[in-house]
């Protein structure tokens, strides 16, 4: 079996396990430079021939390149999962990833969007975008929905009262089931956007549903025109920082965000720089 069939293989096999395409696609992307440097140094990709000091030596070489320690650690992480894989499907011997460490991360909260940023991206969806684009950014913002998950939703996927209401996510990470609530802010929007919609998707493409980079494309369009970084994960940590500052508990946010770990949602209870900057202006003489 040549490389190109075990990566395919190994692609269907992240699937089956129900990681989202995107991750599947990031592992499959750090695999493809990672066996076409060992094609580069060695002049054949072969998995049965790599050994621990080749993944040590490609560690290094990214972190000469400047990479991030969270960057090197994907691409290890990566590596190991694929080697792991193929080692229990008799494809090689050994896992070559086995032992090589990964690197120290200094842990950062993570970005989202501090009111001021938040209030300009808001005006300029709403002086600049379709109501689609303004469906969008209110309900991933609102409900803290990954991307893959927003422009999966079909139609019957919105149900909308005139008390409530909800959006039920049927494939969400490791394929879990779960139904956030709308609330009265979303709930509008949606009603005004879903009342015109025709079709299956609730954010239709060209063919079938909005794709992930659509949808990325578009948020980088209002982050522009509003002077603000923006992206979906950027509005699903200002989701789940909202909530955190409004005094709800890690075990709610982590239900309506589908984190698996509660150690993941105590990420947002850690002060950001603004929230730093908030403390030492209290004790301030000027």
């Amino acid at each position: 079996m040549n490389i190109m069939d075990m990566l395919a293989n190994f692609e269907n096999y992240l699937l089956g396990r129900g990681l989202s395409p995107g991750t599947a696609a990031n592992y499959l992307g750090h695999l493809r430079r990672f066996f076409s440097w060992v094609e580069g140094t060695y002049g054949e990709p072969d998995p049965a021939a790599v050994t621990p000091l080749d993944v040590a030596d490609y560690k290094r070489r990214l972190q000469n390149k400047g990479r991030k320690p969270s960057s090197v650690n994907n691409a290890l992480d990566a590596i190991a999962s694929f080697f792991s894989w193929a080692k229990k499907a008799g494809l090689v011997q050994a896992d070559p990833a086995e032992g090589v460490k990964r690197l120290p991360e200094q842990k950062q909260p993570p970005k989202w969007l501090s009111r001021r940023e938040l209030g300009a991206l808001i005006r300029a969806v709403q002086r600049y975008g379709s109501k689609k684009d303004q469906a969008l950014v209110m309900l991933l913002l609102h409900t803290g929905l990954r991307v893959s998950e927003a422009v999966s939703l079909r139609a019957q996927d919105v149900v909308i009262r005139d008390r409530s209401g909800h959006v039920a996510v049927h494939r969400g990470k490791g394929g879990k089931y779960r139904e956030v609530p709308l609330n009265a802010t979303v709930r509008r929007v949606l009603a005004e956007y879903l009342a015109d919609l025709q079709g299956e998707w609730v954010f239709p493409g060209k063919n079938g549903p909005m794709t992930r980079r659509a949808a990325e494309k578009a948020l980088e369009k209002y982050g522009r025109l509003a002077g603000v970084e923006v992206t979906p994960h950027r509005l699903r940590h200002t989701f789940c920082k909202m909530l955190a500052d409004a005094g709800e508990g890690l075990d709610r946010i982590a239900m309506l965000a589908g984190h698996e770990s509660i150690g993941t949602t105590a990420r947002y209870t850690r002060p950001g720089r603004a929230d730093l900057e908030a403390a030492v202006e209290k004790i301030a003489w000027e």
